[in-house]
């Protein structure tokens, strides 16, 4: 459960770093040279599997790893990012707070998988700790088409997040982070340079710092610590630690940015933290 923990603490960085690098580039630019750095820094990874590649290892296999590659980083990112354009960062946190809830809710309609009640109920505590989190700010300077854009992310991230559990019993988590977004950003790519709506770069070293680390940190890393996390526990489980992601993302914006926090937000991060905490300790209770 550490390598969730660790994951979900790099993606809440993410919206830090992506707020620096929008002063030097368009978010959409920032998307696809955010990938596109992370698929060539992989490519030792790559020819690795490609010279220890198993018989078992299908064309359906491939095809679903391309699928994910699309779904699980270049879709995603887009829909929270252009969604984030659109609509205040309180509201689309709080949208994202939903995605323990919605990974629970597809599995059980899509997936015909049964998640504990008390994962459930867990789910349903993370995602009323982000909105307490975030306050009522949430409520103002909210766009529809934002909102919704952010909305589809969650729905998005539940159908990967069910879906890489039945190839990564098949490939190892290292190769699995390469090939998912290598793939992903070669058949996504040409949408990606489509929503580009200015190529023009405004050069400064917190941009460079901010983009690199979105690379590294947040797409190579956090792939690699969640995939490694996945590996060991339920889809169900996992995605209470999603929850976790915009609770950290605001704790380094009181930090670095130096943001207030109120009584509620507190209470709000309090009871995150304490459903993670807990949903870590079920799998030793169970044993």
């Amino acid at each position: 459960m550490i390598y969730l923990l660790i994951a979900a603490f790099l993606w809440g960085t993410s919206f830090i770093a992506g707020k620096i690098a929008y002063d030097m580039l368009d978010p959409s630019l920032v998307v696809a040279i955010r990938y596109i750095l992370a698929s060539i820094i992989l490519l030792p990874m790559t020819f690795s599997f490609m010279k220890k590649k198993e018989e078992s290892f299908t064309k359906k296999d491939f095809i679903l790893l391309v699928i994910l590659g699309i779904l699980t980083y270049p879709l995603t990112s887009m829909l929270q990012f252009i969604g984030l354009s659109f609509t205040s960062a309180s509201s689309a946190t709080t949208i994202i707070g939903i995605e323990p809830v919605m990974i629970t809710i597809v599995g059980f309609i899509f997936f015909k998988e049964k998640a504990s009640p008390i994962v459930f109920l867990l789910g349903i505590i993370a995602f009323f700790g982000v909105a307490l989190t975030v306050g009522v700010s949430a409520l103002e300077n909210v766009s529809f088409f934002g909102c919704f854009l952010v909305f589809l992310s969650t729905i998005v991230v539940s159908f990967w997040v069910r879906l890489s559990k039945k190839i990564l019993t098949k490939m190892n988590s290292n190769y699995y982070t390469a090939l998912t977004i290598q793939l992903g950003t070669l058949f996504a790519l040409p949408i990606m340079l489509f929503l580009v709506k200015s190529w023009e770069i405004h050069y400064s070293l917190k941009g460079i710092i901010a983009l690199l680390y979105l690379v590294v940190g947040c797409s190579i890393g956090a792939g690699w610590f969640w995939n490694k996390g996945l590996e060991r526990s339920e889809a169900s489980k996992s995605g209470v630690f999603l929850a976790l992601e915009p609770v950290f993302g605001i704790l380094l914006a009181v930090l670095v940015l130096g943001e207030k926090l109120n009584f509620l937000s507190i209470i709000g991060i309090i009871l995150v933290i304490l459903s993670a905490a807990i949903c870590m300790i079920l799998p030793k209770q169970e044993s």
